[in-house]
């Protein structure tokens, strides 16, 4: 690997690993000796900022998550993340790493429209994403020109085609042997040592603040005896002290520092005055997590941020804190006992969020048992969790004889004749046992929360929507109005909103109303009968499929789709986003609900519209100029005078003026 001296020991410095501060010792992964990554691992590893597993490995081709190689990158540019509560993401704001992803935003490295606003941060990382991650975090612009790739039209598909030309002119990210670039195939752990270094190498001139330095095995010094946990001095010859990162428990035998950082049980290194990557100090069943470590005299100082219990004993039997499912207010949660901290004897913080025991329901489950929390009494060897036995909170596994009752309009329906019960959640169906029901009544399903009203409801293929539903001695109470059937169609085994889906023919776009489905693969639209073929898609949301079957499922009661997404252009290129414009500056961003367009006699949203190009739209099988056609946003009426089509965003740009 040609990098100079000098450029390595900058990178020492430039380069922390933004995940708990615990390192193996550099050069110690078995598994590397023989992997072509060795070099570029090991640059990064003898620094101290890349972490290795528990037994000692560093497992090169496992897959590196978006959360990990955003935190990476953020951190290898000299940025710390101030912001954590921003909410850009829908299923980021209670994940270790949004801090780094919030300031990814900020910079414009990552953005939340492209993902839908769900970023799924623990999924794999596909080179694309790398690419345009990279290419944005320096500031560079998308290249447009020749693709040099042998899979050019892979790379085509990406949104991010333009990043990975860039990345490719840079140096930063380059293609296979055979001259593919993959798009779409995950980074792994090694890679990204190789790509964050090539980022670096660029990089290098920005300014730094990482505030960390390198380990060196030569400069540990002098032994510390006792570890100062607030007022509180514990002497490890006498007193079992633990250190915590993630969920495991490790005993402190011995503590070396020097002046900038100290080393425990030979092993394991963390900073001092640093108030990243501490991790907890476990005494006993406290634990403290740390704001930073100091040194004075023989004795480590732990600033504490917070304390929690690291355990609680019901009986005989001893449960992890970390392990122990927490419900606030009846409330079904991704919680546990280990995320809650402790202010006062009836005061805790959960999520950032204050509760007072003596008003808030918090509750724990301990085996098949729940318990409400009363009271925290301290103690510097014991914290005391004091409960109380609950009511169930949750219920998990559910079959009929968990129903009390299901009422219906006026009437109650027959329990004993039923014989099958699902839901219909988030457009999926489950059955009874798949789902969990908390005391509040609420669905929860693939680690997300619904409301009752939310959810639908099948009984023996009639349709129910439920209004709202309670637990009364552990037994459920249904209280719903019944629905039609008509309202879902089936696409792929998924239950769709049948005012979400259009059934495309030729360049005419039809609501699934005005599709009369005659027999499996044959259809009626307005009075002409037609057998499926390739002319045919449908269409739900932004997705396009060939119809491979159409067919009514007279045991669902509802219309079935099959089909596969297609490579067809003409469809697939539909706008994704609508942009206002009048006098050449941005009036609107985005077709919102109080958004229309003058057609058929009436106002519609846009997303009843179909546009075939620029310049024409169609509606309910006809055909309408896009240039002159009226539109309203707000109260405010305009026409339209021209339209602009970027293709890669999928954007169409609309310039009006008012009338």
């Amino acid at each position: 690997m040609k990098k100079s001296f000098v450029y390595l020991l900058m990178l020492s410095f430039f380069l922390t690993f933004y995940a708990p501060g615990q390192v193996m010792a550099a050069g110690d992964f078995p598994d590397i000796s023989q992997h072509w990554g060795k070099d570029y691992i090991s640059t990064l590893a003898s620094a101290g900022y890349i972490n290795g597993y528990p037994d000692n490995t560093f497992k090169p081709d496992k897959t590196v998550s978006q959360a990990e190689f955003i935190a990476v990158l953020i951190n290898c540019m000299g940025v710390t993340p101030t912001d954590t509560t921003t909410k850009y993401f829908n299923d980021t704001s209670n994940h270790w790493a949004r801090g780094p992803i919030n300031e990814a935003v900020k910079r414009g490295i990552l953005i939340p429209s492209e993902y839908s606003n769900v970023l799924q941060p623990n999924s794999g990382l596909k080179r694309s994403q790398a690419a345009a991650m990279m290419v944005r975090a320096l500031g560079k612009e998308e290249n447009t020109g020749t693709i040099p790739f042998t899979d050019l039209a892979d790379v085509q598909k990406s949104m991010y085609c333009g990043y990975i030309n860039t990345a490719f002119d840079l140096k930063i990210l380059t293609g296979y042997p055979g001259g593919e670039f993959k798009p779409f195939e995950y980074i792994t752990r090694a890679q990204m040592c190789k790509v964050i270094l090539n980022f670096m190498e660029i990089n290098a001139g920005a300014p730094v603040n990482s505030g960390q330095s390198p380990v060196d095995n030569n400069l540990i010094g002098s032994s510390l005896t006792s570890i100062a946990v607030g007022d509180e001095v514990f002497d490890l010859s006498f007193t079992p002290v633990y250190f915590k990162t993630d969920f495991t428990n490790t005993r402190i035998y011995s503590i070396s520092y020097n002046n900038d950082y100290i080393t425990i049980n030979s092993r394991y290194r963390f900073f001092l005055d640093s108030n990243v990557n501490n991790p907890d100090i476990v005494v006993h069943n406290n634990r403290y997590g740390v704001d930073k470590f100091l040194v004075s005299g023989n004795k480590l100082v732990a600033y504490p941020s917070c304390r929690k219990v690291d355990s609680i004993n019901n009986g005989t039997l001893k449960y992890q804190a970390d392990f122990v499912k927490l419900y606030i207010n009846a409330t079904y949660t991704e919680k546990y006992l280990g995320d809650m901290e402790i202010l006062g004897a009836t005061t805790v913080k959960i999520n950032e969020k204050t509760y007072e025991l003596n008003k808030d329901k918090i509750t724990i489950e301990l085996g098949s048992d729940f318990y409400d929390i009363t009271r925290i009494d301290f103690g510097s060897t014991e914290t005391l969790v004091r409960t109380v036995p609950t009511d169930k909170v949750i219920i998990k596994g559910i079959d009929i004889r968990d129903i009390a009752a299901i009422f219906s309009d006026d009437k109650s329906l027959d329990l004993d004749r039923i014989d099958r019960i699902e839901f219909i959640i988030d457009g999926e169906n489950y059955s009874l046992s798949n789902v969990i029901i908390d005391a509040s009544g609420n669905f929860t399903v693939r680690q997300e929360t619904f409301a009752p009203e939310d959810v639908d409801m099948i009984v023996d293929n009639n349709y129910y929507k439920i209004d709202y539903l309670r637990i009364f001695k552990d037994k459920f109470y249904f209280y719903c109005t019944s629905s039609e059937s008509d309202y879902w169609v089936r696409l792929n085994k998924v239950y769709v909103d049948t005012d979400k889906i259009k059934i495309l023919k030729d360049n005419t776009a039809y609501d699934i109303d005005q599709v009369l489905v005659i027999k499996r693969n044959v259809v009626r639209i307005k009075g002409k009968q037609y057998d499926i073929d390739s002319t045919f898609k449908c269409m739900y949301r932004d997705d396009v499929y060939d119809i491979d079957r159409i067919d009514y499922d007279n045991t669902l009661d509802c219309i079935t789709i099959t089909g596969t997404k297609t490579q067809d252009s003409y469809w697939a290129n539909q706008p994704s986003k609508y942009v206002f414009f009048e006098n050449d500056y941005k009036y609107q961003d985005g077709a919102t609900d109080d958004v229309s367009i003058y057609a058929d006699r009436k106002w519609l949203n846009f997303n009843q519209i179909m546009v075939t190009d620029p310049a024409h739209f169609t509606y309910n099988g006809k055909t309408y100029n896009m240039i002159g056609a009226l539109v309203r946003i707000g109260k405010v009426d305009f026409e339209i005078i021209d339209t602009a089509w970027q293709g890669r965003n999928r954007l169409l740009n609309i310039y009006l003026q008012k009338i």
